[in-house]
Order: C-alpha cells, then structure tokens, then sequence
C-alpha cells in the first residue's frame, strides 16, 4: 500500500516542473483542472519492478482529485481526496486524512501537464485524455 501511495505521490510530483508556462497563483481556475494521463516519470518511464504502470489523474475545479492506477494487468484502484494550489504549490490530502508525501510546482504547456515533487525533484508529465468509463466503472476504491 505504501509503495502505491508512493508511486502516485510520485507521478504527480512528475506533472508539475519544467520550463514550460506556469499557472499564475492568482488565476480563479488553475490550468491543471481538468482530466490527465500519465505520459512520462523520471524515475521508472512508466513502469514499476518491470510492470506498466498506467494513471489517471483528475482534477475538479471544487479542490477535489480522483487517482486511478494499475499497475502490470491487474485492475485499477482509485484514490480520492482534496487538493489546494497556493503560492505555485500543488498540495492534497487523501480521502483517508493523509497528507500527500510531497508538494508539487505545477506547469502547464498545452496539452502536458508537468508535476515536480519539491522533496525529491522526480518529473512526471501527463497529458490531457478523457478517463476512460471502464476504468472508473472497474476501479477499487482505496
């Protein structure tokens, strides 16, 4: 269960550095609102102990996300909880009450979303892709 809290905290750290554009602090809607597909991790490209990994990342406007993960052919699970961005930090509490292991500096440069983890640097990129129905109809909730 760590290890996936883990890689999560991970691939949206990945999401939120680079040189691209930046969401202005003082924008009402931050430009990461919306529905994401992991693309990229700086760590394992996407991959976990040699398994794929595939993730779905949702942000809503009321401060909430949604998580799907699968990792290798098993089924997705789905974490939830609430998110805030304040001062160019991405930051998020699961459903649980934990805190995400990391804060996040987002960019957004079309359609890729960028995550940076402000603890341990690791970049994870997503791009922009509906969630699919089946995986929110199969997922788990964690």
């Amino acid at each position: 269960m760590k290890r996936i809290i883990s890689i999560l905290t991970i691939a949206l750290a990945l999401l939120a550095a680079s040189a691209c554009k930046h969401d202005d602090p003082k924008s009402k809607t931050p430009q990461f609102v919306g529905e994401w597909q992991l693309s990229s991790a700086t760590v394992k490209s996407v991959s976990f102990g040699g398994q794929t990994v595939d993730v779905y990342l949702s942000f809503a406007e009321e401060g909430t996300f949604e998580l799907y993960q699968m990792i290798g052919q098993g089924r997705f699970r789905k974490f939830s909880g609430s998110w805030a961005y304040e001062e160019g930090l991405l930051t998020g509490t699961y459903k649980s009450g934990k805190a995400w292991g990391s804060s996040y500096e987002v960019s957004v440069d079309g359609e890729t979303l960028t995550l940076t983890a402000s603890v341990s640097g690791e970049v994870d990129s997503y791009k922009k892709a509906s969630i699919p129905e089946s995986v929110i109809a199969e997922a788990y909730e964690q």
